[in-house]
């Protein structure tokens, strides 16, 4: 920080507006309510739009009636995310977000969201975050955080750099996303269309038609256990994050709770298809994974190699007509699975050898360059994200 900075505690310099300890009843209509889930790091989004009875909050519009610019800051679940108030109509306020109005004259509002935003503050705040399963903050504690700022003149002058340049910021984050998206869905318009324009010599037959004499179609280990040293590794749902799984990472369970299900294990190369959760989601055991098993929410899936090839086959089973039979089949409120016989007895269609090759190599070539250009812009918005970031840390040492 600049020497001719001040220094104060944010309680010094800020009002603060807590409801916290009520529980809104919700309504259809009403007052605007406002939870953490809508402050976001430097913005409030729209969604969820809730709503709460107006009487609901009559007592609580005593403890401070919020304005368009206040800060808004979130205590817990997420700890620290910053944003501010941006419309004047009147709102109320969920448990988990602070409103902070600067009540020194000689701070502004902006500049206070944007210091808070600043890695400076972030790292003091969380210093002073409490509990294990969920961090968070008391207001107490908040308002022993110290506040660093300029004479106001300055502070409205980096506000407005900061202004201008997170504007371009945003616009080009937009432009990336929506290019990260377009790539995305080049590829998933030429997978639709080659399994929904099918051609002459395409063959239908169930599921279980179609799989080797080795694959049974079940799903895996019901109770795997506790982790256990040097034990069998184990695939489940939650590892069904990438195209191809490995070793790395996974689950470590006794080799004796595998005893009953060795119609699971694996052979490498199978098509993995979570069944229970996010049912639908496929990846693929990568060679190494000889002798590996899977849990109750996974079935492998090995197809006869004079009907269909793996590599074809994965692309089938991601293709709508076969994702969305699954999602008809698919049942549960809590926990949303697919029962095995309904499984086995999906309709898949396929043409010869020689045309899934064709197929394959194709989309396979669509597939690379997709992930070619994802990659490229994930890099610019992860490089957008870290100029945002710089930009604020030259601001708080007093480099604009």
């Amino acid at each position: 920080m600049m020497a001719e900075w001040q220094c104060k505690n944010l309680g010094d310099v800020c009002r603060f507006i807590d409801y916290r300890g009520k529980t809104p009843e919700k309504t259809d209509s009403g007052l605007r309510l406002i939870t953490a889930k809508n402050v976001k790091m430097g913005f409030l989004q729209g969604s969820p739009m809730e709503f709460v009875a107006p009487e609901t909050y009559d007592s609580w519009m005593t403890r401070g009636i919020p304005n368009i610019g206040d800060v808004l800051f979130t205590t817990e679940a997420p700890l620290a995310n910053v944003a501010q108030l941006d419309t004047d109509d009147k709102v109320v306020f969920a448990q988990r977000v602070i409103i902070l109005q600067p009540k020194d004259e000689h701070l502004d509002s902006t500049f206070l969201k944007y210091y808070l935003l600043s890695d400076t503050a972030q790292e003091l705040i969380h210093a002073k975050g409490t509990g294990a399963t969920v961090k968070g903050i008391k207001a107490s504690l908040l308002k022993t955080i110290p506040v660093y700022f300029p004479a106001l003149s300055k502070q409205q002058r980096i506000v407005s750099i900061l202004d201008e340049a997170f504007e371009g910021i945003a616009t080009a984050k937009a432009n990336a996303e929506k290019n990260l998206l377009n790539a995305r869905a080049i590829f998933e318009s030429h997978l639709q269309s080659i399994f929904t324009q099918r051609g002459e010599g395409w063959v239908e037959k169930q599921l279980e038609e179609i799989v080797d004499g080795g694959c049974t179609l079940s799903y895996g280990i019901v109770q795997p256990g506790n982790d256990f040293p040097n034990g069998l590794p184990v695939v489940r749902p939650t590892d069904l994050t990438s195209k191809l799984i490995t070793l790395e990472g996974l689950k470590l369970i006794d080799p004796k709770f595998a005893e009953g299900y060795k119609r699971t294990t694996l052979r490498g190369g199978e098509l993995l298809l979570c069944v229970r959760g996010s049912t639908g989601v496929i990846s693929v055991a990568d060679p190494e994974l000889v002798g590996v098993n899977v849990t109750r929410g996974i079935v492998p899936i090995m197809f006869n190699p004079d009907l269909i090839s793996q590599g074809f086959g994965y692309f089938l089973m991601t293709s709508e007509p076969i994702q969305n039979q699954i999602r008809e089949k698919t049942y549960g409120a809590a926990l949303m699975q697919i029962n095995i016989g309904d499984l086995r007895k999906i309709v898949v269609s396929f043409p010869s050898l020689k045309v899934q090759a064709e197929l394959s190599e194709r989309l396979q070539d669509i597939s690379t360059e997709t992930q070619r250009l994802e990659t490229i812009y994930k890099q610019k918005l992860d490089a957008l994200d870290a100029l945002k970031k710089s930009l604020l840390d030259q601001a708080f040492k007093g480099a604009l």
